[in-house]
């Protein structure tokens, strides 16, 4: 497995963000991006590369609609190496 960390402004990195505002938990907030709430608001915890499959994490201390901590993890789009600004490996 690979830690990639996406150049920001990349197609990547913009689809990212727009999935994570469209997902439910984030309907009829004015700011879905963000969902800002008592000081807190969404934390992009990193994306990883299994093989062929990219996954991003986000996650969100408190939520306004639930008022707890609150993650999401969604599979993305293969990335091309253009958009990637950085690979670590994990073993």
């Amino acid at each position: 497995m690979d830690i990639i960390l996406l150049k920001q402004d990349s197609a990547e990195w913009n689809i990212m963000w727009e999935t994570l505002a469209n997902h439910p938990i984030n309907e009829g907030l004015e700011y879905p991006m963000v969902a800002y709430n008592d000081g807190e608001q969404w934390q992009y915890m990193g994306s990883y590369r299994q093989d062929d499959k990219i996954i991003h994490d986000f996650r969100h201390r408190n939520h306004p609609k639930t008022q707890d901590v609150y993650k999401i993890t969604f599979n993305g789009n293969q990335v091309p190496e253009e958009q990637i600004d950085k690979v670590i490996k994990v073993k």
